[in-house]
Protein backbone atom coordinates (compact mmCIF):
# COMPACT_ATOMS: atom_id res chain seq x y z
CA UNK A 1 0.00 0.00 0.00
CA UNK A 2 1.42 3.62 -0.95
CA UNK A 3 0.28 6.86 0.46
CA UNK A 4 -1.20 9.97 -1.56
CA UNK A 5 0.83 13.36 -1.15
CA UNK A 6 0.85 16.52 -2.38
CA UNK A 7 3.70 18.61 -2.60
CA UNK A 8 2.91 22.84 -1.88
CA UNK A 9 3.03 23.16 -5.44
CA UNK A 10 0.47 20.75 -6.60
CA UNK A 11 2.01 17.77 -7.89
CA UNK A 12 0.64 14.29 -6.59
CA UNK A 13 2.89 11.89 -5.41
CA UNK A 14 2.77 8.39 -4.03
CA UNK A 15 5.32 7.27 -1.60
CA UNK A 16 6.00 3.96 0.17
CA UNK A 17 4.20 3.33 3.49
CA UNK A 18 7.67 3.22 5.11
CA UNK A 19 7.98 6.82 4.86
CA UNK A 20 4.90 7.93 7.26
CA UNK A 21 5.78 10.93 9.13
CA UNK A 22 8.81 11.87 7.23
CA UNK A 23 10.29 15.13 5.17
CA UNK A 24 11.33 14.55 1.87
CA UNK A 25 11.61 16.38 -1.74
CA UNK A 26 9.15 16.41 -4.45
CA UNK A 27 11.27 15.08 -7.21
CA UNK A 28 9.37 17.08 -9.50
CA UNK A 29 10.27 20.83 -8.30
CA UNK A 30 12.43 19.91 -4.88
CA UNK A 31 10.02 21.39 -2.19
CA UNK A 32 9.86 19.88 1.09
CA UNK A 33 6.88 17.41 1.69
CA UNK A 34 5.85 16.44 5.06
CA UNK A 35 4.36 12.92 4.62
CA UNK A 36 1.62 12.28 6.58
CA UNK A 37 1.72 9.66 9.68
CA UNK A 38 -0.65 6.38 9.22
CA UNK A 39 -3.04 6.02 11.77
CA UNK A 40 -2.56 2.45 13.98
CA UNK A 41 -6.62 1.87 12.72
CA UNK A 42 -7.64 4.34 10.56
CA UNK A 43 -11.26 3.68 11.64
CA UNK A 44 -13.11 2.14 14.29
CA UNK A 45 -16.29 0.39 14.27
CA UNK A 46 -18.70 3.27 15.66
CA UNK A 47 -16.76 5.62 13.09
CA UNK A 48 -17.96 3.01 10.01
CA UNK A 49 -21.18 2.82 11.68
CA UNK A 50 -21.64 6.73 11.43
CA UNK A 51 -20.74 6.84 8.13
CA UNK A 52 -23.43 4.18 7.55
CA UNK A 53 -26.41 5.23 9.54
CA UNK A 54 -26.70 4.12 12.89
CA UNK A 55 -29.96 2.48 11.25
CA UNK A 56 -28.77 1.18 8.31
CA UNK A 57 -30.10 3.37 5.93
CA UNK A 58 -27.17 3.48 4.02
CA UNK A 59 -27.60 -0.53 2.93
CA UNK A 60 -29.66 -0.88 -0.11
CA UNK A 61 -32.92 -3.20 0.77
CA UNK A 62 -32.70 -5.97 -0.84
CA UNK A 63 -34.47 -6.38 -3.95
CA UNK A 64 -38.22 -7.55 -4.32
CA UNK A 65 -38.64 -10.87 -6.03
CA UNK A 66 -40.67 -10.87 -9.34
CA UNK A 67 -43.85 -12.31 -9.49
CA UNK A 68 -42.97 -15.06 -11.49
CA UNK A 69 -40.28 -16.09 -8.71
CA UNK A 70 -42.63 -15.09 -5.68
CA UNK A 71 -45.21 -17.26 -7.49
CA UNK A 72 -42.81 -20.21 -7.17
CA UNK A 73 -41.98 -20.00 -3.91
CA UNK A 74 -45.32 -19.29 -2.53
CA UNK A 75 -45.96 -22.45 -4.42
CA UNK A 76 -43.59 -24.63 -2.07
CA UNK A 77 -40.75 -25.44 -4.82
CA UNK A 78 -37.42 -24.40 -4.07
CA UNK A 79 -36.66 -20.86 -5.94
CA UNK A 80 -33.99 -21.24 -8.38
CA UNK A 81 -32.92 -17.76 -8.32
CA UNK A 82 -32.94 -17.03 -4.50
CA UNK A 83 -29.98 -15.37 -3.86
CA UNK A 84 -27.35 -17.14 -1.36
CA UNK A 85 -27.55 -16.34 2.05
CA UNK A 86 -25.65 -16.34 5.37
CA UNK A 87 -25.72 -16.45 8.84
CA UNK A 88 -24.43 -13.42 10.98
CA UNK A 89 -22.39 -15.15 13.54
CA UNK A 90 -23.81 -12.75 16.11
CA UNK A 91 -27.82 -12.43 15.65
CA UNK A 92 -27.63 -15.24 13.63
CA UNK A 93 -30.06 -13.61 11.27
CA UNK A 94 -30.06 -14.61 7.90
CA UNK A 95 -28.93 -12.52 5.44
CA UNK A 96 -27.70 -12.14 1.92
CA UNK A 97 -24.22 -13.71 1.13
CA UNK A 98 -23.34 -10.27 -0.45
CA UNK A 99 -23.76 -7.99 2.23
CA UNK A 100 -20.80 -7.33 4.56
CA UNK A 101 -22.78 -5.85 7.52
CA UNK A 102 -25.41 -7.38 9.28
CA UNK A 103 -28.11 -4.99 8.87
CA UNK A 104 -29.98 -6.21 11.84
CA UNK A 105 -26.64 -5.63 14.67
CA UNK A 106 -24.30 -4.16 12.17
CA UNK A 107 -21.51 -6.56 12.95
CA UNK A 108 -18.66 -6.76 10.36
CA UNK A 109 -18.96 -10.55 8.64
CA UNK A 110 -17.24 -10.54 5.52
CA UNK A 111 -14.72 -14.00 4.91
CA UNK A 112 -11.81 -14.13 2.42
CA UNK A 113 -13.65 -15.43 -0.05
CA UNK A 114 -16.09 -12.52 -0.14
CA UNK A 115 -14.02 -10.18 -1.71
Amino acid sequence: MSIRVVCPNGHALKVKDDLAGKMGLCPVCKAKVQVPARPAHPFSEDAILDIMGKGGAALAPAPAPSPAVAAVGAAGKKDAQSPPMKTCSKCNHSIAATIHICPHCHTYIARLGDF
